[in-house]
């Protein structure tokens, strides 16, 4: 190249050029090195490399000048960073060529100088942006891997590690897992494929996992790489403990079903209309009561056709419009055949805010055997339930309490509209203010153990002012050299508004066990109404024995149940006999003497969740093996049986009958006392005995 030329090139501008000599740094500058550093060609002329170099490189430059000096090199490119006029920093990058005389010294240094600041600023940006994204990636408390498109894993995030109890490097080169249980593969593999074809999924799966068996939900999208689909991410979230908490819900409820369905008796709904009331609804064993196959055939029945004579039904209507209820009303009804049957309606009418009848409940017995033989069939209520499950999980990371980062599901659930809703702000203005104090209590304690906080449940404010249950987890991180929290939580409404209705519908269901038990009590003491209010008090009596002897509740409420139910058998002994106002002659006492069995008959298909039948069956069993039906002796009989026959023969001696009147208390007492061990169990009687000395119970009519 020419001199001219040469100059010509050197002026341009296009970039910063210097000459050297050995005895100079700067023998020749362009004026775009002077625009670059800020200086004047007069003034840069006078500077060393040494005084605009910036300190921490001076060594750097040096040595690559020593070492083209010594003739080790004739060149070299290096990056440092010089300093502008104005004390700011410039980084450059510097390619220099040396020229050398015959005797191999140098004559003089060409260099170029490129200004790459905005270059470096560029890459320390995507350096920054990189750590960031991998931090929030690493310490995600769900599983994240990618796949590349033959299905080997090409990333997995240290929780999956943990989870798996693998290392990311033993699962690069995998094809999928082999944690994924045998019977998913399949189903992953198809997902997979869908994915490649560039639909997202959601899916459940089954992994192997150190304590056993783990289900995941897997949200799967695919990997784009300059358009095309190169592989896939998924992210998977641990919902064993959901899984099995959702079980054990539907288990309780089908158990409650089950009951329901297994107890004999009819239950309908019905309105009272002029054109002869309809139904609502009715359950299986009404539908059979009337000669139907099912339900949905009886639901377009009319009220008024069930019933054989239309005055019965206008005499129900008045009374339990006049009383609001009618227990026992004994109705010859009609079946879908036309034949003839007897039952017995209790019902409830349930009113608007206007007092007006809306609809009636009630319950149906077949009592047809009863009436011709009096014997009664059994008697009970069904219930009614519903219910309803999840969304995806959100991750936000806040340092010093301020949000640094959302992801796209946190917004979504504070209905955000762009980041800008959320970055910035305290995480404490999303927190229900009745949890502010629990999650900054939280906050410290994490940051203070550094480990990873158990999920709780708390309240989320919504930018729109609406609050959503969410389960949270946290764990304490380091994010962009700062202290910070990494918090996961999902939106959980829907799981706690399907908890709350199921929880209501269980209590429900107890109540209408209840109702039922109430009814069945009663029809004993409808048929027998000397010994109304019987059963009850041997069921406060009993059960206070019970709390005396320390017994545990669940089973204080099954002796209740079964002490409210202990002469249901009576319904199938003739009226005339559990009335008579003389002492009953043998075959009558024979007869009375079979109401045990024929109590346990008429239970022991109904699913309690006690054994009711039973302790009916053997509360008229004795110590000694003289009671009936079955001559049990000691322990063959079970507590709750002793229980309720000590209480029985005490409250029958305290209590009034046709044939004789009240024995007292103190005869009462003196007979447990002196058959305690041979005919009643020794620890009930003293028990009971205890409760009447220290006055803990007293009848009311002694």
């Amino acid at each position: 190249m020419n001199k001219d030329i040469f100059n010509s090139y050197f002026e341009l501008g296009l970039i910063g050029m210097v000459i050297a000599i050995p005895e100079k740094d700067f023998s020749e500058v362009n004026n775009h090195l002077c625009k670059m550093l800020g200086y004047t060609k007069e003034e840069l002329l006078k500077k060393k490399w040494s005084e605009l170099t910036h300190p921490e490189d001076r060594d750097l430059n040096s040595k690559s000048l020593n070492r083209i000096t010594t003739g080790e090199i004739d060149g070299y490119t290096l990056e440092k960073r010089l300093i502008h006029k104005d004390g700011s920093t410039i980084h450059v990058s510097i390619s220099s060529k040396s020229s050398r005389n015959q005797d191999g010294s140098v004559s003089e240094i060409f260099s170029l100088v490129q200004d790459i600041t905005e270059r470096k600023k560029a890459e320390e940006e995507i350096r920054k942006s990189e750590l960031k994204y991998r931090t929030v990636v690493e310490n995600a408390t769900e599983m994240i891997w990618q796949l590349d498109r033959e299905g080997n894993f090409v990333f997995f995030n240290k929780f999956a590690e943990k989870i798996s109890s693998m290392k990311s490097n033993d699962w690069k080169g995998r094809q999928f897992s082999p944690a994924i249980h045998p019977d998913d593969l399949e189903k992953v593999k198809t997902v997979f494929l869908d994915t490649l074809s560039g639909n997202a999924n959601e899916y459940e799966v089954r992994i192997q996992v150190a304590e056993g068996l783990a289900e995941l939900i897997v949200q799967t999208l695919p990997v784009y790489t300059d358009g095309e689909i190169t592989g896939t991410l998924s992210f998977g979230r641990n919902i064993t403990e959901e899984k099995k908490a959702h079980r054990a819900l539907k288990d309780s409820e089908k158990r409650y079903r089950t009951l329901l369905n297994n107890v004999p008796i009819g239950v309908f709904r019905s309105t009272i209309g002029p054109e002869g009331g309809m139904f609502h609804s009715v359950n299986t064993a009404l539908a059979r009561m009337f000669g139907y196959e099912n339900p949905d055939n009886m639901i377009k029945t009319r009220v008024s056709d069930c019933y054989q004579n239309n005055e019965d039904r206008e005499k129900f209507i008045t009374n339990i419009s006049r009383d609001g209820s009618v227990s026992g009303h004994e109705v010859q009804l009609k079946r879908e055949d036309g034949s003839n049957f007897w039952g017995s309606l209790s019902a409830k009418a349930v009113k608007d805010e206007n007092n007006q009848i809306k609809f009636i409940d009630g319950v149906l017995e077949d009592i047809t055997e009863r009436k011709s033989i009096q014997e009664a069939l059994r008697e009970s209520e069904e219930r009614y339930r519903r219910l309803l499950d999840h969304n995806p999980a959100a991750i936000v990371v806040h340092v010093d309490g301020k949000i640094v980062y959302a992801n796209k599901a946190s917004l979504d659930l504070v209905a955000a509209s762009s980041p800008e809703d959320a970055l910035g702000k305290q995480i404490f203005e999303f927190v229900h203010p009745d949890y502010r104090e629990i999650v900054l209590e939280r906050v410290k304690q994490c940051q203070a153990d550094e480990k990873f906080a158990k999920p709780i449940e708390e309240k989320f404010l919504r930018l729109d002012g609406k609050s959503v249950d969410v389960e949270v987890t946290a764990i304490p991180i380091t994010y962009q050299g700062k202290p910070a929290s990494q918090v996961v939580f999902w939106d959980i409404t829907s799981r706690k508004q399907v908890e709350e209705s199921i929880q209501s519908n269980l209590n429900e269901l107890n109540k209408t066990l209840q109702g039922t038990v109430d009814a069945l009590s009663s029809a004993v003491e409808t048929r027998d109404p000397y010994t109304a209010g019987h059963q009850r008090e041997v069921a406060k009596i009993a059960c206070a024995v019970a709390v005396e002897m320390g017994l545990p509740e669940d089973l204080i409420e099954g002796l209740r149940v079964a002490s409210l139910l202990h002469d249901i058998g009576k319904i199938k002994i003739p009226a005339e006999i559990l009335s008579k106002p003389t002492l009953l002659t043998d075959i009558e006492y024979e007869l009375i003497k079979t109401h045990p069995h024929a109590g346990h008959e008429i239970l022991k298909s109904i699913s309690f969740p006690w054994p009711v039948g039973k302790i009916v069956l053997q509360h008229q069993e004795r110590m000694d093996g003289s009671g009936y039906p079955n001559n049990l002796k000691g322990d063959e009989i079970c507590l709750e049986a002793r229980i309720l026959g000590v209480v029985d023969v005490v409250e029958a001696m305290c209590a009034h009958r046709p044939y004789r009147s009240s024995r007292g208390i103190e005869k009462a007492i003196e007979e447990i006392r002196q058959n305690r061990g041979r005919l009643y169990d020794s620890a009930v009687v003293d028990a009971c005995l205890k409760l009447f000395r220290e006055e803990k119970y007293s009848f009311a009519n002694t």
